[in-house]
């Protein structure tokens, strides 16, 4: 079929779907809305921590719900299992200083903690670079290993990102980017060749460095298991030491705080990275122990109409943050009924919906909730490397991400810059809503915080919907009863009107933004 015929064609299908979705929108209303929501964030789930039981409680009423949409299981199963490590900080950590001939021997939890970001590793007598902020932006013309070669050294990088207000130079100070974390730090350094990551909090006026890096249960006993770091297995990108450093450490390296005091001030107020080796050189040694964990994705596939072999990915994380300690009025659960059962919801009514239309979508939709989003998008990040289906025949990518706290008519929407199409099809579809919502552009910043992200990273168009957070985010108190059902179930038909459009029209684009694979 060729492509003019193909547009045509689907595009009347497309009149045809929309219309019988808005008149009968089977599955997508309150009761049903509600009947999902009081299972996934009831109390009995105790926040749907990755793993529990009742993760996999949820997985399997997930699963059931599939089933009995008739939807397909892909490979013979509804499930798409993979591994987490959970490594935990073995005993006898170490780091050494050696400058002008003097060693200093720093204390692990005293002078130094490593992240919850370290691998396992052996460093001797390794060189040390400076690199700032430890950050490469070209959309910011900015590159703090510009001009140095850190290639078998070990890096010093601050926390955060330069401090300017001049937001038209990136970095305004205000709300910090992705290039902030710890994680994005690390993973630069090991694309240029470092074999170790020293992190110190940027000292600012008065402030302290102080050493936080990860509260791990060798250093701190009563930490619960589930407060260990769960991670995916990696044979491709290298896990090197990153360690968390402070005032001792700096002054080893430094000879004082007081030359990287200064160093900061003139990058916050030039810009400019002043990226540099240093005379010191450092030892260290830390080592993990991992236990292996299998956990669950739930999938379950929508065959398209006319074009079978290529399907659009509606998206949702079902996991959450677990139990915690009480608060004053005796309650430990983070039931998570925005952060996001309302998503998973969202999706599941979305499935049942499309499942009972007549006339079926001309490509495929494949529903998948995705657990251990709140570990650091690990089930998406699985799944987009080991995929079910084909990623060169995906279209898009549709998250749904706490939706269920809509005020004052606004909706949230990530991917503007990089997902035209997507953008033109919702905006479309809203105004064609009896009621439109008000689409506010200004989630960026989330943008690397859900499941969409890793999806973009493979250059598939997504789109990421999101009413906001509130002052119950990660809190105990996220329950049911604050959950707007009208607008949780008026922006679900928004939604179902997008993926529709998704599946009918000619491939949607995808503006690359420098960061994907």
């Amino acid at each position: 079929m060729n492509v003019r015929h193909f547009s045509l064609v689907t595009l009347s299908l497309l009149c045809v779907t929309c219309h019988s979705l808005r008149v009968t929108a089977r599955g997508i209303d309150t009761t049903t809305a509600r009947r999902h929501l009081e299972f996934l964030a009831s109390d009995d789930m105790r926040g749907r921590n990755t793993p529990s039981k009742e993760l996999e409680r949820s997985a399997a009423y997930i699963e059931e719900q599939f089933r009995s949409y008739g939807l397909k299981p892909l490979h013979g199963s509804y499930r798409k299992p993979y591994e987490l490590l959970r490594s935990n900080l073995a005993p006898g950590a170490s780091l050494r200083v050696r400058s002008n001939d003097v060693i200093t021997t720093l204390a692990v939890k005293t002078d130094f903690i490593p992240f919850e970001q370290t691998g396992d590793g052996t460093i001797e007598n390794a060189p040390v670079v400076f690199a700032g902020f430890g950050i490469t932006a070209t959309e910011y013309q900015y590159d703090d290993y510009a001009g140095i070669d850190v290639h078998d050294a070990v890096v010093l990088v601050m926390r955060g990102e330069p401090n300017t207000q001049d937001s038209a130079q990136g970095f305004a100070g205000k709300q910090y980017t992705r290039y902030s974390s710890v994680t994005e730090k690390t993973r630069n350094a090991i694309a240029h060749g470092a074999i170790g990551v020293l992190v110190v909090d940027a000292p600012r006026g008065d402030r302290k460095m102080f050493i936080t890096g990860f509260s791990w249960p060798s250093l701190y006993p009563g930490i619960p298991p589930e407060a260990i770091p769960l991670t995916l297995p990696n044979t491709k990108t290298p896990r090197i030491p990153v360690i968390h450093v402070g005032e001792r450490t700096i002054a080893a390296l430094l000879g004082s705080s007081d030359s990287l005091r200064a160093t900061v001030k003139l990058i916050d107020s030039l810009v400019r990275p002043l990226s540099m080796p240093l005379t010191a050189r450092v030892s260290a040694s830390v080592a993990l122990t991992h236990e292996h964990i299998t956990v669950d994705n739930v999938v379950g596939y929508l065959p398209g109409s006319s074009v079978p072999d290529e399907y659009v990915v509606m998206g949702a994380h079902y996991d959450h943050v677990g139990v915690g300690r009480p608060n004053a009025d005796g309650d430990s659960i983070f039931n998570g009924a925005d952060d996001n059962a309302s998503g998973t919801t969202s999706i599941l009514m979305c499935a049942e919906h499309f499942a009972s239309m007549k006339n079926r979508p001309a490509r495929g939709i494949l529903f998948i909730a995705f657990s251990a989003e709140e570990k650091g998008l690990l089930g998406s990040k699985a799944y987009a490397a080991d995929p079910s289906l084909p990623l060169d025949k995906c279209v898009a990518m549709i998250n749904v991400d706490m939706i269920g706290r809509c005020e004052n008519n606004k909706v949230s929407i990530g991917g503007a810059k990089k997902c035209p199409d997507l953008i033109r099809f919702n905006e479309e579809e809203n105004a064609a809503l009896a009621s439109p919502y008000t689409l506010a552009y200004d989630i960026e910043q989330y943008f690397f915080r859900s499941d969409q992200a890793s999806f973009a990273m493979k250059r598939i168009p997504v789109l990421f919907y999101f009413t906001g957070e509130h002052k119950d985010y990660h809190k105990v108190t996220d329950e049911i009863k604050l959950i707007n059902f009208k607008d949780l179930v008026g922006l679900t038909h928004l939604i179902s009107h997008t993926v529709l459009r998704a599946t009918s029209v000619p491939r949607t684009q995808y503006v690359p933004a420098g960061f994907e694979d």
